[in-house]
This record gives structure tokens, sequence and C-alpha cells, in this order.
């Protein structure tokens, strides 16, 4: 994959503090960092094969492998296209220098 292709800015995004006496990281979420990436939107194909034509959008994040990407979990959201999506997965990184995030919205969500 080319540099070039990152055309995108993705902003990943952590629970922050909650209210006073809450159990920690149950705030609402607020902006970690921010990297370069592809989007790689599902074909119609494979969403409709995943029964979620008109419930979600999906596709794979890549990102350059860094430490801090490194450092996702599913628990993190990212915000990218102005939309903010839940990450499905985080692979383990396979060292080629590119992380795959399996990301997805349901069109309820905001």
């Amino acid at each position: 994959m080319q540099a070039g292709r990152l055309d995108l800015r993705a902003t990943f995004r952590k629970r922050g503090p909650g209210e006073v006496g809450s159990l920690p990281g149950r705030g609402s979420y607020i902006d970690d960092f921010t990297v370069a990436a592809e989007w790689r939107q599902l074909s119609g194909k494979a969403v409709a094969e995943a029964g979620a034509l008109t419930d979600a959008i999906e596709g794979t994040l890549v990102v350059r492998d860094t430490p801090r990407t490194r450092a996702l979990t599913v628990a993190h959201r990212v915000v990218v296209l102005g939309r903010e999506m839940a990450i499905d997965t985080v692979p383990p990184s396979d060292r080629s220098g590119w992380l795959f995030l399996r990301c997805r919205q349901t069109r309820g969500s905001a």
C-alpha cells in the first residue's frame, strides 16, 4: 500500500472521566489522537451477506502501525468521513507497517 492512499483523517476517541463518584472510563467519548487513514467500504454484496444492508455502514480502516495505533482496542471509537464508528476488530500487528481495523456504524447511532 502506498502512503499516498492515506487521504483521510481519522480521529480516535476514548472514554473520558465520568462524573464524580462514577466508575472510571464511564464518561462520554473524548478525542484521543488523529492519524492519516484510508477507508475501504465493504461492497454492497459483502454488506448484504452480512445481513446489514440497511442497518449499518461497514468497512476497513487502514492506518500506519505505530505504538499509538497498536494500543487501540474495541473500546475506542473512530470518527472518519464525519461518522463516529465502533471498532469491531483490532488484529495483532503483523509488522507489515499497516493495521487493518474493521469498523461499523449503525444507522441509528450518531
